[in-house]
C-alpha cells in the first residue's frame, strides 16, 4: 500500500517544522521555558557578575625612566584588547617567576593571534625598577603597571578569596574583556592549557 501526504498536510508539517524552533528559541528567551546549561565550557571561573576595571587608575611602569609612564596611550592598549592580567609581589621568588613565566608560554603558543591580548603585570607600589627590568628580561612583551590609588589590587584580592580553593596561595591570573571587565579567574596553580583553549574560543 503507498502512503502519500496531501499536498495542504506536508505544507503543514514543513510550516511547523520551520516555525518551532523559532517558538521555542523566543520560549527560552522571554523566560517562559527556563534553561539552564548542566555545565559551561569554560576552563576558568566565571566572574559574575563581571567586575569593571578602571584603567585611569593605573600606569604603565617604565623601568628605563625609574618610575611610571603615565602615557595615555599605553592605557588605552587595554581598551581595546583581551588583557591577562597577575599581581606579582615585591619580592617575587622562583615560584612566582615560574607562574609569570607561564603567561610567556601562553602568549607564544597563541601564535598569530598574539596581537588580540596583553599580558599586564600588577607590581607592588614599592617594587623597585630592578625588578622590572627582570621580569621584562623573561618576556619583553609584558606590560608592567602600579595601581598607587590601592583599587586594582583591592578588587583582584576579592575575586580571588571568592573564587580561590587556597587563598593563602594567591598569584592566579584574571582575564578582562576588552570593555574593562574583570569575567574570567584561573587558580595559582592553572593549567596553562586551560587559558590557551578559553582564550582560542573567545579570539575566534
Amino acid at each position: 500500500m503507498k502512503f502519500s501526504l496531501s499536498p495542504r498536510l506536508a505544507l503543514i508539517i514543513i510550516a511547523a517544522m520551520f516555525l518551532f524552533p523559532l517558538l521555542l528559541a523566543w520560549m527560552m528567551y522571554s523566560g517562559i521555558v527556563e534553561f539552564k546549561p548542566i555545565s559551561t565550557r569554560n576552563r576558568g571561573s566565571l566572574v559574575e557578575p563581571p567586575v569593571p576595571v578602571d584603567w585611569t587608575v593605573t600606569s604603565l611602569f617604565s623601568p628605563g625612566t625609574n618610575g611610571a609612564d603615565n602615557s595615555k596611550q599605553s592605557i588605552d592598549e587595554f581598551r581595546s584588547h583581551w588583557v591577562l592580567l597577575q599581581a606579582v609581589p615585591e619580592g617575587c621568588n622562583e615560584s612566582c617567576l615560574i607562574k609569570v613565566s607561564a603567561l610567556r608560554q601562553i602568549h607564544l603558543a597563541s601564535g598569530h593571534k598574539q596581537n588580540q591580548f596583553r599580558l599586564a603585570l600588577l607590581l607592588d607600589q614599592s617594587s623597585p625598577a630592578d625588578q622590572a627590568k627582570n621580569l621584562l628580561t623573561i618576556y619583553p612583551q609584558y606590560r608592567l603597571i602600579k595601581d598607587f590609588s590601592g583599587r586594582l589590587p583591592e578588587i583582584m584580592a576579592k575575586i580571588e578569596q571568592e573564587l580561590s580553593r587556597d587563598y593563602e596561595s594567591a598569584g592566579g591570573v584574571f582575564m578582562i574583556d576588552p570593555a574593562g571587565n574583570i569575567m574570567m579567574y584561573y587558580q595559582a596553580d592553572y593549567d596553562p592549557n586551560d587559558i590557551n583553549q578559553d582564550l582560542k574560543r573567545l579570539l575566534n
